[in-house]
Protein backbone atom coordinates (compact mmCIF):
# COMPACT_ATOMS: atom_id res chain seq x y z
CA UNK A 1 0.00 0.00 0.00
CA UNK A 2 3.40 2.26 0.87
CA UNK A 3 3.80 1.66 -2.99
CA UNK A 4 0.52 2.76 -4.25
CA UNK A 5 0.19 5.46 -2.08
CA UNK A 6 3.58 7.09 -3.50
CA UNK A 7 1.79 6.82 -6.84
CA UNK A 8 -1.20 8.38 -6.58
CA UNK A 9 0.65 11.29 -4.81
CA UNK A 10 3.00 11.76 -7.87
CA UNK A 11 -0.01 11.97 -10.14
CA UNK A 12 -1.91 14.21 -8.11
CA UNK A 13 0.87 16.18 -7.87
CA UNK A 14 0.96 16.34 -11.66
CA UNK A 15 -2.49 17.43 -11.56
CA UNK A 16 -3.99 13.81 -11.50
CA UNK A 17 -7.04 12.64 -9.57
CA UNK A 18 -6.12 8.75 -8.58
CA UNK A 19 -7.29 6.41 -6.66
CA UNK A 20 -6.60 2.80 -5.20
CA UNK A 21 -9.46 0.51 -6.67
CA UNK A 22 -11.12 -2.62 -6.56
CA UNK A 23 -10.48 -5.72 -5.10
CA UNK A 24 -7.71 -4.20 -2.65
CA UNK A 25 -10.21 -1.70 -1.42
CA UNK A 26 -12.59 -4.43 -0.59
CA UNK A 27 -9.84 -6.26 0.86
CA UNK A 28 -8.81 -3.77 3.02
CA UNK A 29 -12.49 -3.04 4.23
CA UNK A 30 -12.82 -6.39 4.95
CA UNK A 31 -9.76 -6.45 7.30
CA UNK A 32 -7.92 -9.00 4.95
CA UNK A 33 -4.52 -7.93 3.36
CA UNK A 34 -4.81 -6.78 -0.23
CA UNK A 35 -2.68 -9.28 -2.69
CA UNK A 36 -2.71 -6.60 -5.48
CA UNK A 37 -3.53 -3.09 -5.22
CA UNK A 38 -3.81 -1.40 -8.18
CA UNK A 39 -4.31 2.07 -9.19
CA UNK A 40 -6.35 4.08 -11.46
CA UNK A 41 -6.50 7.41 -12.79
CA UNK A 42 -7.22 10.25 -14.71
CA UNK A 43 -3.77 10.30 -16.68
CA UNK A 44 -3.19 9.14 -19.65
CA UNK A 45 -0.83 5.79 -20.30
CA UNK A 46 2.07 8.08 -21.98
CA UNK A 47 1.47 10.70 -18.88
CA UNK A 48 1.53 8.10 -16.09
CA UNK A 49 5.37 6.99 -17.59
CA UNK A 50 6.38 9.77 -17.78
CA UNK A 51 6.31 10.65 -14.72
CA UNK A 52 8.34 7.44 -13.55
CA UNK A 53 11.50 6.38 -13.66
CA UNK A 54 10.60 2.10 -14.66
CA UNK A 55 7.34 1.28 -16.30
CA UNK A 56 6.32 -1.75 -18.06
CA UNK A 57 3.28 -1.77 -20.96
CA UNK A 58 1.31 -4.62 -19.48
CA UNK A 59 -1.68 -3.56 -21.54
CA UNK A 60 -1.31 0.30 -22.46
CA UNK A 61 -3.55 -0.22 -25.52
CA UNK A 62 -6.44 -0.49 -22.79
CA UNK A 63 -4.80 1.94 -20.27
CA UNK A 64 -2.64 -0.41 -18.06
CA UNK A 65 1.26 0.62 -17.22
CA UNK A 66 2.66 -1.27 -14.49
CA UNK A 67 5.11 1.03 -12.55
CA UNK A 68 8.08 -0.91 -10.98
CA UNK A 69 9.19 0.75 -7.58
CA UNK A 70 12.18 -1.49 -6.09
CA UNK A 71 11.37 -3.99 -8.01
CA UNK A 72 7.87 -4.12 -7.08
CA UNK A 73 5.10 -4.09 -9.49
CA UNK A 74 1.67 -1.94 -9.12
CA UNK A 75 -0.86 -1.82 -12.18
CA UNK A 76 -1.63 1.64 -12.71
CA UNK A 77 -5.20 2.22 -15.30
CA UNK A 78 -6.66 4.86 -17.16
CA UNK A 79 -10.19 5.85 -16.33
CA UNK A 80 -12.08 3.90 -18.84
CA UNK A 81 -15.20 2.31 -19.79
CA UNK A 82 -15.38 -0.58 -22.20
CA UNK A 83 -17.49 -2.52 -24.40
CA UNK A 84 -17.35 -5.91 -26.65
CA UNK A 85 -15.66 -8.94 -25.79
CA UNK A 86 -15.47 -10.45 -29.19
CA UNK A 87 -12.86 -12.88 -27.93
CA UNK A 88 -13.90 -13.25 -24.60
CA UNK A 89 -11.05 -11.85 -23.04
CA UNK A 90 -10.41 -8.49 -23.74
CA UNK A 91 -13.17 -5.48 -24.32
CA UNK A 92 -12.74 -4.87 -28.33
CA UNK A 93 -13.63 -1.02 -27.61
CA UNK A 94 -11.88 1.23 -24.34
CA UNK A 95 -12.55 4.92 -23.83
CA UNK A 96 -10.67 6.55 -21.45
CA UNK A 97 -12.78 9.43 -19.85
CA UNK A 98 -11.97 11.85 -16.93
CA UNK A 99 -14.36 10.47 -14.77
CA UNK A 100 -13.53 7.92 -11.90
CA UNK A 101 -17.78 7.52 -11.42
CA UNK A 102 -17.88 6.06 -15.29
CA UNK A 103 -14.98 4.25 -14.17
CA UNK A 104 -16.53 2.05 -11.35
CA UNK A 105 -19.61 1.91 -13.22
CA UNK A 106 -17.73 -0.78 -15.98
CA UNK A 107 -17.06 -2.91 -13.07
CA UNK A 108 -18.67 -6.01 -12.02
CA UNK A 109 -19.99 -6.20 -8.57
CA UNK A 110 -20.62 -3.61 -5.59
CA UNK A 111 -17.64 -4.95 -3.54
CA UNK A 112 -15.81 -4.29 -6.28
CA UNK A 113 -16.52 -0.81 -8.00
CA UNK A 114 -15.25 0.90 -4.12
CA UNK A 115 -12.40 3.60 -4.36
CA UNK A 116 -9.62 4.73 -2.01
CA UNK A 117 -7.67 7.49 -1.38
CA UNK A 118 -4.17 8.11 -0.23
CA UNK A 119 -5.85 9.33 3.18
CA UNK A 120 -8.11 6.10 3.32
CA UNK A 121 -11.12 7.47 2.30
CA UNK A 122 -13.96 5.30 0.93
CA UNK A 123 -15.48 6.60 -2.49
CA UNK A 124 -18.49 3.73 -2.78
CA UNK A 125 -21.23 5.43 -5.37
CA UNK A 126 -22.96 1.66 -5.63
CA UNK A 127 -23.36 0.49 -2.54
CA UNK A 128 -20.46 -1.75 -2.35
CA UNK A 129 -19.93 -1.37 1.46
CA UNK A 130 -23.47 -2.04 2.98
CA UNK A 131 -22.99 -5.33 0.54
CA UNK A 132 -19.94 -6.22 1.84
CA UNK A 133 -21.11 -5.77 5.67
CA UNK A 134 -24.64 -7.92 4.41
CA UNK A 135 -22.19 -10.50 2.63
CA UNK A 136 -23.81 -9.98 -0.28
CA UNK A 137 -22.34 -10.36 -4.76
CA UNK A 138 -24.41 -8.26 -6.34
CA UNK A 139 -23.99 -6.59 -9.94
CA UNK A 140 -23.16 -3.14 -10.79
CA UNK A 141 -26.52 -1.47 -12.35
CA UNK A 142 -28.41 -4.21 -14.07
CA UNK A 143 -27.34 -7.32 -14.29
CA UNK A 144 -27.66 -8.40 -17.41
CA UNK A 145 -25.71 -5.27 -19.38
CA UNK A 146 -23.00 -6.58 -16.59
CA UNK A 147 -22.89 -10.12 -18.02
CA UNK A 148 -23.27 -9.35 -21.52
CA UNK A 149 -20.15 -7.21 -21.53
CA UNK A 150 -18.17 -10.41 -20.44
CA UNK A 151 -20.17 -13.48 -19.62
CA UNK A 152 -17.06 -14.69 -17.43
CA UNK A 153 -18.48 -12.47 -14.37
CA UNK A 154 -21.65 -14.97 -14.27
CA UNK A 155 -18.60 -17.50 -13.08
CA UNK A 156 -16.87 -14.46 -11.26
CA UNK A 157 -20.27 -14.04 -9.00
CA UNK A 158 -20.22 -17.85 -8.29
CA UNK A 159 -16.85 -18.16 -7.46
CA UNK A 160 -16.67 -14.90 -5.11
CA UNK A 161 -19.55 -16.65 -3.25
CA UNK A 162 -17.07 -19.79 -1.93
CA UNK A 163 -13.97 -17.29 -1.39
CA UNK A 164 -15.77 -14.60 0.89
CA UNK A 165 -18.66 -17.06 2.38
CA UNK A 166 -20.60 -14.38 0.74
CA UNK A 167 -24.68 -14.76 -0.62
CA UNK A 168 -25.53 -13.88 -4.22
CA UNK A 169 -27.58 -11.28 -4.52
CA UNK A 170 -31.37 -12.35 -6.18
CA UNK A 171 -31.57 -10.64 -9.14
CA UNK A 172 -27.92 -10.92 -9.60
CA UNK A 173 -28.38 -14.57 -9.36
CA UNK A 174 -31.79 -14.65 -11.47
CA UNK A 175 -29.60 -13.08 -14.53
CA UNK A 176 -27.07 -15.90 -14.10
CA UNK A 177 -29.85 -18.42 -14.26
CA UNK A 178 -31.63 -16.62 -17.34
CA UNK A 179 -28.02 -15.89 -19.48
CA UNK A 180 -26.30 -19.23 -18.65
CA UNK A 181 -25.88 -20.13 -21.63
CA UNK A 182 -23.05 -17.14 -22.50
CA UNK A 183 -20.74 -18.81 -20.53
CA UNK A 184 -19.71 -21.42 -23.98
CA UNK A 185 -18.81 -18.17 -25.54
CA UNK A 186 -15.78 -17.25 -23.00
CA UNK A 187 -12.34 -18.71 -23.64
CA UNK A 188 -11.75 -21.99 -22.05
CA UNK A 189 -8.64 -21.08 -20.19
CA UNK A 190 -10.63 -17.88 -18.40
CA UNK A 191 -13.20 -20.60 -16.99
CA UNK A 192 -10.54 -23.17 -16.20
CA UNK A 193 -8.93 -20.32 -14.00
CA UNK A 194 -12.05 -19.18 -11.88
CA UNK A 195 -12.86 -22.57 -11.28
CA UNK A 196 -9.19 -23.28 -10.12
CA UNK A 197 -9.79 -20.02 -8.05
CA UNK A 198 -12.97 -22.08 -6.76
CA UNK A 199 -10.97 -25.18 -5.51
CA UNK A 200 -9.00 -23.13 -3.28
CA UNK A 201 -11.37 -20.58 -1.67
CA UNK A 202 -12.64 -21.20 1.91
CA UNK A 203 -16.28 -22.40 1.06
CA UNK A 204 -15.85 -24.35 -2.56
CA UNK A 205 -19.29 -26.41 -1.16
CA UNK A 206 -21.05 -22.86 -1.37
CA UNK A 207 -19.57 -21.90 -5.41
CA UNK A 208 -20.54 -25.53 -6.61
CA UNK A 209 -24.05 -25.14 -4.78
CA UNK A 210 -24.85 -22.05 -6.84
CA UNK A 211 -22.97 -23.63 -9.94
CA UNK A 212 -25.71 -25.92 -10.13
CA UNK A 213 -28.47 -23.88 -8.82
CA UNK A 214 -27.83 -21.30 -11.75
CA UNK A 215 -27.74 -24.36 -14.45
CA UNK A 216 -24.13 -22.60 -15.11
CA UNK A 217 -22.32 -26.03 -15.15
CA UNK A 218 -24.55 -27.36 -17.78
CA UNK A 219 -22.94 -25.14 -20.13
CA UNK A 220 -19.42 -26.17 -19.06
CA UNK A 221 -17.26 -29.07 -20.03
CA UNK A 222 -18.16 -31.92 -18.22
CA UNK A 223 -20.33 -29.84 -16.50
CA UNK A 224 -22.14 -33.17 -14.84
CA UNK A 225 -19.20 -33.95 -12.82
CA UNK A 226 -19.77 -30.36 -10.87
CA UNK A 227 -22.77 -32.10 -9.22
CA UNK A 228 -20.95 -34.63 -6.73
CA UNK A 229 -21.23 -34.44 -3.52
CA UNK A 230 -18.34 -31.40 -2.12
CA UNK A 231 -19.67 -31.55 1.21
CA UNK A 232 -16.53 -33.98 2.22
CA UNK A 233 -13.89 -32.00 0.38
CA UNK A 234 -11.21 -30.38 2.64
CA UNK A 235 -10.13 -27.04 1.74
CA UNK A 236 -6.46 -27.02 0.05
CA UNK A 237 -4.27 -24.38 -1.22
CA UNK A 238 -3.89 -26.31 -4.69
CA UNK A 239 -6.38 -26.18 -7.24
CA UNK A 240 -5.19 -29.72 -8.55
CA UNK A 241 -6.75 -31.09 -5.26
CA UNK A 242 -10.47 -30.23 -6.27
CA UNK A 243 -10.06 -31.12 -9.60
CA UNK A 244 -8.99 -34.92 -8.08
CA UNK A 245 -11.52 -34.80 -5.89
CA UNK A 246 -13.98 -34.04 -8.60
CA UNK A 247 -12.53 -37.27 -10.84
CA UNK A 248 -12.71 -39.36 -7.35
CA UNK A 249 -16.37 -38.63 -6.83
CA UNK A 250 -17.77 -39.57 -10.07
CA UNK A 251 -14.95 -42.50 -10.63
CA UNK A 252 -13.63 -40.91 -13.65
CA UNK A 253 -10.63 -40.39 -15.51
CA UNK A 254 -8.42 -37.53 -16.43
CA UNK A 255 -9.67 -38.25 -19.61
CA UNK A 256 -13.18 -36.22 -18.68
CA UNK A 257 -11.31 -33.21 -18.41
CA UNK A 258 -9.11 -32.95 -21.37
CA UNK A 259 -11.31 -29.89 -22.57
CA UNK A 260 -9.93 -28.15 -20.22
CA UNK A 261 -6.47 -27.16 -21.41
CA UNK A 262 -3.79 -29.10 -18.15
CA UNK A 263 -0.48 -28.01 -18.21
CA UNK A 264 1.03 -31.34 -19.14
CA UNK A 265 3.00 -31.64 -15.51
CA UNK A 266 -0.46 -31.01 -14.30
CA UNK A 267 -1.66 -33.60 -16.54
CA UNK A 268 1.18 -35.85 -15.11
CA UNK A 269 0.62 -34.88 -11.09
CA UNK A 270 -3.44 -35.76 -11.79
CA UNK A 271 -2.82 -38.98 -13.16
CA UNK A 272 -0.26 -39.97 -10.79
CA UNK A 273 -2.56 -38.71 -8.04
CA UNK A 274 -4.90 -41.26 -9.24
CA UNK A 275 -2.89 -43.73 -9.28
CA UNK A 276 -2.03 -43.03 -5.44
CA UNK A 277 -5.27 -43.07 -4.38
CA UNK A 278 -6.01 -46.45 -5.89
CA UNK A 279 -2.65 -48.23 -3.55
CA UNK A 280 -4.24 -50.52 -0.59
CA UNK A 281 -0.80 -49.18 1.44
CA UNK A 282 1.38 -46.42 0.93
CA UNK A 283 5.00 -47.99 1.90
CA UNK A 284 8.73 -46.41 1.60
CA UNK A 285 8.70 -47.05 -2.23
CA UNK A 286 5.25 -45.43 -3.08
CA UNK A 287 6.65 -42.22 -0.71
CA UNK A 288 9.61 -42.39 -3.01
CA UNK A 289 7.94 -42.87 -6.70
CA UNK A 290 5.83 -40.60 -6.33
CA UNK A 291 6.35 -35.90 -5.48
CA UNK A 292 4.97 -34.64 -2.46
CA UNK A 293 2.43 -33.10 -4.55
CA UNK A 294 0.90 -35.94 -6.10
CA UNK A 295 0.71 -37.31 -2.57
CA UNK A 296 -0.95 -34.76 -0.92
CA UNK A 297 -3.21 -34.54 -4.15
CA UNK A 298 -4.46 -38.07 -3.27
CA UNK A 299 -5.09 -37.43 0.41
CA UNK A 300 -7.98 -35.33 -0.55
CA UNK A 301 -9.59 -38.59 -1.21
CA UNK A 302 -8.57 -41.11 1.23
CA UNK A 303 -8.03 -41.44 5.12
CA UNK A 304 -3.98 -40.88 5.01
CA UNK A 305 -3.67 -38.03 6.96
CA UNK A 306 0.78 -38.34 7.55
CA UNK A 307 2.68 -35.43 6.36
CA UNK A 308 4.01 -37.17 3.09
CA UNK A 309 7.52 -34.41 2.97
CA UNK A 310 8.03 -35.92 6.83
CA UNK A 311 7.62 -39.78 5.43
CA UNK A 312 9.55 -38.72 2.37
CA UNK A 313 12.43 -36.76 4.15
CA UNK A 314 12.63 -40.02 6.31
CA UNK A 315 14.07 -42.05 3.22
CA UNK A 316 17.68 -43.27 2.63
CA UNK A 317 17.72 -41.79 -0.37
CA UNK A 318 15.35 -38.92 -2.55
CA UNK A 319 16.28 -40.02 -6.12
CA UNK A 320 18.62 -42.10 -8.32
CA UNK A 321 20.97 -39.86 -8.49
CA UNK A 322 22.23 -39.99 -4.47
CA UNK A 323 22.61 -44.07 -5.24
CA UNK A 324 26.12 -44.98 -3.87
CA UNK A 325 26.47 -46.91 -6.97
CA UNK A 326 25.83 -46.02 -10.83
CA UNK A 327 25.09 -47.88 -14.16
CA UNK A 328 29.38 -47.52 -14.91
CA UNK A 329 29.82 -49.44 -11.62
CA UNK A 330 27.82 -52.02 -12.58
CA UNK A 331 29.11 -52.33 -15.70
CA UNK A 332 32.84 -52.66 -14.53
CA UNK A 333 31.73 -54.89 -11.96
CA UNK A 334 30.32 -57.14 -14.82
CA UNK A 335 32.27 -56.34 -17.67
CA UNK A 336 28.79 -56.05 -19.53
CA UNK A 337 28.15 -53.20 -22.56
CA UNK A 338 25.64 -50.71 -21.57
CA UNK A 339 21.89 -52.80 -22.43
CA UNK A 340 18.27 -52.55 -21.30
CA UNK A 341 19.71 -55.11 -18.26
CA UNK A 342 21.36 -52.06 -16.58
CA UNK A 343 17.98 -49.79 -16.07
CA UNK A 344 16.52 -53.40 -14.60
CA UNK A 345 19.29 -53.87 -12.25
CA UNK A 346 19.49 -50.19 -11.11
CA UNK A 347 16.26 -50.50 -10.10
CA UNK A 348 16.33 -53.60 -8.14
CA UNK A 349 18.99 -51.71 -6.14
CA UNK A 350 17.43 -48.60 -6.07
CA UNK A 351 14.31 -50.63 -4.61
CA UNK A 352 15.94 -52.55 -2.25
CA UNK A 353 18.16 -49.16 -0.66
CA UNK A 354 14.65 -47.82 -0.40
CA UNK A 355 12.99 -50.47 1.27
CA UNK A 356 15.99 -50.62 4.24
CA UNK A 357 17.16 -54.06 2.55
CA UNK A 358 20.42 -52.92 1.03
CA UNK A 359 22.29 -50.22 2.68
CA UNK A 360 23.61 -47.17 0.45
CA UNK A 361 27.02 -48.17 0.59
CA UNK A 362 28.93 -48.87 -2.56
CA UNK A 363 30.75 -51.91 -1.29
CA UNK A 364 27.78 -53.36 0.10
CA UNK A 365 25.77 -52.51 -3.39
CA UNK A 366 29.01 -54.23 -5.20
CA UNK A 367 28.20 -57.49 -3.00
CA UNK A 368 24.73 -57.75 -3.32
CA UNK A 369 24.80 -56.94 -7.14
CA UNK A 370 27.23 -59.35 -7.48
CA UNK A 371 25.79 -62.41 -5.67
CA UNK A 372 22.36 -61.39 -7.10
CA UNK A 373 23.69 -61.05 -10.57
CA UNK A 374 25.24 -64.21 -10.72
CA UNK A 375 22.44 -66.06 -8.87
CA UNK A 376 20.04 -64.96 -12.02
CA UNK A 377 22.18 -64.98 -14.87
Amino acid sequence: MIRAKYIIKRLKEAGFEAYMVGGAVRDHLRGAMPHDIDVATSAAPEQVKALFERSIDTGIEHGTVMILIEGQGTEVTTFRTESGYTDNRRPDKVEFVNSLHEDLMRRDFTINSMAMTEQMDIIDPFGGREDLKAGLIRAVGVPEERFAEDALRMLRAIRFSGQLNFRIDPKTKQAITRHAERIQSVAIERIKAELDKVMVSTAPVISMSYLIETRLNQFLPSGGLFEADWSGYAQSDDPLSGWFYLLKQNGETFAVLREYRFSNQDKKDLQRALEASDLPEWDAWVYYSFTERQLTIAQAASHKRQSVREQQAALPIRSKSELAANGRDLMEWTGEKAGPWLKQWTLLIEKAVVERRLANDKERIKDWFIDEYHRHT
